[in-house]
Formats: structure tokens, C-alpha cells, sequence
């Protein structure tokens, strides 16, 4: 009886966001209802897992094991943000600045290791395959977009060298378009299998 109401209300939940797109006037009422349970029940588990992350570090420091200084770091981090936050608001300019200079510098990191990663890689794909068409196409195209984006070449406006250095920058946008294709047809895929009940994610099986 559980498994079937589950069922039930999982699909039923699904239809009426799909027909949503079709009878926007008609389900408005419900989709607000779906959608603000939708945001509490995600809020709920975001909670849930910053607790979880909390609760290891503070482990992880009584227990002192490895990384317990991070851990530190971590925690205090988390409160100074979690006290601010609760002090002032979103559109405090010392509480936006707080965020952003810890967000932005983290997020350049981030862009750095991934670029040197995509170099490593291309490294590790001729070696392995050794020098073929997609390694090299790999390798070149990972050396001149990081030449790109530090602006080695240079170009005056209205130029051959102008235009071929903005299209290859703009490449890296079309395949970010397709990775979003790519996911959005993976998500339809997923939704219609749960709607014909052939994959229960919701289920104890």
C-alpha cells in the first residue's frame, strides 16, 4: 500500500507540473503550492546536509585526526558568515562584500585548477592514444584558449585576427550550450521513465 501510494503520488505530482507548461492559467494556484513545497523540502535538506558537514569537522577536530586545522578554518568561516547573515540582511554592502571576496577568489581557484587539469589531460590523452586527430585537436584547442583568455594575442578592431580571436573565444559557449542540451534531454529522459513508473527513485527497492 505504501509503495502504491508513492506511486501515485509521484506521478500525479509530475503530470501536473507537465500540463502546467500546456494549462498555465488553469494549475497556476496548484503549481505555486507544488513548487513552494518544492523550495521548503529542498531548503529542509540543505540543512540537513550543513549540518552533516558540520558535524563531521567538529569530529574531525575532537578527534584530531588529519586535516583538523582546515576543519578549523571551516568552522570559523561558518560562523562569522551564519552571525553576519543573521545580523544583516542580503542587501547589506559589508555582508555582500564578505560573501564575494570569499566567493570570487574561491571561483578563480577553481577556474585555475580546471585549466590545468584540461592541460594535464591532454597530456594523458596522447599519451594513451598517442598522437592522433582528437588528441591533437584536444591539445591545441586547450593552449590557445588559455593564451585566449590571457590576452597574448592581441589584434586592432575590424581585423581578419579580430574576428577569428572572438570566434574561438566564443566556442567554449557552445559547448557549454550543448553540456546544457545535453542535460535537459537527460532530464526529460528521466522524467518520463518516472512517469511510467520504469525507474522509482522515491521507492525502498
Amino acid at each position: 500500500m505504501k509503495k502504491t501510494l508513492s506511486i501515485i503520488f509521484a506521478v500525479s505530482t509530475g503530470v501536473i507540473v507537465l500540463a502546467g507548461y500546456f494549462f498555465k492559467d488553469q494549475l497556476n494556484p496548484i503549481l505555486v503550492i507544488i513548487i513552494d513545497w518544492g523550495v521548503l523540502l529542498l531548503a529542509v535538506l540543505g540543512l540537513i546536509g550543513l549540518a552533516y558537514l558540520l558535524k563531521s569537522h567538529v569530529l574531525k577536530l575532537f578527534h584530531r585526526e588529519k586535516g583538523a586545522f582546515f576543519s578549523i578554518i571551516v568552522l570559523i568561516s561558518f560562523f562569522i558568515i551564519f552571525i553576519t547573515g543573521l545580523a544583516a540582511s542580503m542587501q547589506n554592502p559589508f555582508f555582500r562584500q564578505l560573501i564575494l571576496n570569499v566567493q570570487i577568489p574561491v571561483e578563480a581557484s577553481l577556474m585555475g585548477i580546471l585549466a590545468v587539469t584540461l592541460l594535464l589531460s591532454s597530456f594523458r590523452l596522447i599519451r594513451i592514444r598517442g598522437w592522433n586527430l582528437m588528441s591533437i585537436g584536444f591539445l591545441v584547442s586547450v593552449i590557445l584558449s588559455l593564451l585566449l583568455n590571457l590576452d597574448y594575442f592581441q589584434s586592432d578592431p575590424g581585423t581578419l585576427g579580430r574576428e577569428l580571436i572572438a570566434f574561438w573565444r566564443s566556442l567554449p559557449f557552445v559547448g557549454a550550450r550543448g553540456i546544457l542540451l545535453g542535460m535537459a534531454l537527460g532530464g526529460l529522459v528521466i522524467g518520463l521513465r518516472i512517469l511510467l513508473t520504469l525507474d522509482r527513485p522515491y521507492s525502498e527497492e
